[in-house]
């Protein structure tokens, strides 16, 4: 038994699997599940898939009707539906990820942020395994194309009859490419996130560096009602688990002066939707590291190198 990063553990299991593939989430994005069926070899003679497919999920974007087209084109694919469904289970037949990542890109590690998930590496033979799967199967039904219609119409009605919201969890898959969807911090002044998250700024900071701070709190979707230091403690957690803020974490271990930041972005940035010039980037980011991270970051004068140490000095 190992806890395994999401979305490589998962295409990974894939990958290797010969006979039986069997994913189950609440949450299926069409995106994702591409992804996923991409990467399965034509050793597999079957695809299962369990969704809940609830009509407040689809209205709430949740979750796709089309992956029902999707796993209908793929070889051996079936989607079933489970409306009480809750877990999250990947299996080949022979071990199974179990835990907490839907079969979105912000589960699986795909979408920058990302939620923080745990999957559990088990054998198949792992006691009472098999049985919860088989028990998931009989219980659930097949989708048809009846039932994918009448769930769109129920859909349909619920959001004309309610605004729309935002589903932290899934985030924005318009992108196939869910590397398309790297995000970093825009607003240059970290210290006015709080008062924005409060209601405040749009009187007075500058349009730009309000509407780029009203950016960065879609993208982080901080809940509702925080107080300021757990708004602080949540935008640091965030950070924590952002790929290009690990590395460069490990960059400033010895010293990230401007040259090497900018080279290292430069990098990161090609390829993806982000239109910010590497410079730019790397101003803000520094700000936002020793601001979120005020023990842990400083800026030594100069060359504004960017150092990492330990408890270090408030500034």
């Amino acid at each position: 038994m190992s806890v395994v990063a999401s979305g490589e553990a998962m295409l990974e299991l894939i990958r290797g699997a010969t006979g039986r593939i069997v994913i189950a989430a609440p949450y299926i994005k069409l995106p994702s599940i591409r992804r996923a069926l991409s990467e399965v070899p034509p050793t597999v003679t079957e695809c299962i898939c369990v969704t809940r497919w609830l009509p407040e999920d689809i209205a709430a974007g949740a979750c796709d009707l089309e992956i029902f087209d999707e796993l209908a084109s793929a070889p051996g694919g079936q989607l079933l539906v489970h409306p009480h469904l809750h877990a999250k289970y990947y299996a080949d037949g022979v071990r199974a990820l179990v835990g907490s990542a839907n079969l979105t890109a912000r589960g699986l590690g795909w979408h920058t942020p990302s939620n923080i998930e745990l999957l559990v590496s088990l054998p198949q033979e792992f006691p009472g395994l098999l049985d919860w799967e088989s028990m998931l199967l009989r219980s659930a039904v097949p989708a048809t194309e009846e039932l994918r219609n009448q769930i769109r119409k129920r859909a349909d009605e619920l959001r004309r009859a309610y605004p729309a919201q935002n589903v932290p969890d899934v985030g924005d898959e318009a992108e196939d490419e869910p590397d398309a969807s790297l995000w970093i911090p825009r607003c240059p002044a970290p210290e006015r996130l709080w008062g924005v998250y409060r209601g405040r700024g749009a009187d007075t900071m500058v349009s730009s560096a309000y509407e780029a701070a009203r950016a960065d709190l879609a993208a982080l979707a901080p809940p509702q009602g925080l107080t300021e230091n757990l708004f602080t403690a949540y935008i640091a957690g965030i950070l924590r688990q952002m790929p290009i803020l690990v590395e460069i974490d490990k960059l400033a271990a010895a010293g990230l002066t401007d040259g090497k930041a900018h080279d290292f972005l430069a990098d990161q940035l090609e390829g993806t939707l982000e239109e910010i010039e590497p410079g730019q980037a790397w101003r803000v980011i520094k700000r936002w590291l020793v601001h979120f991270f005020p023990d842990a970051y400083r800026l030594e004068t100069g060359q504004e190198v960017l150092v990492k140490g330990r408890e270090l000095p408030l500034r």
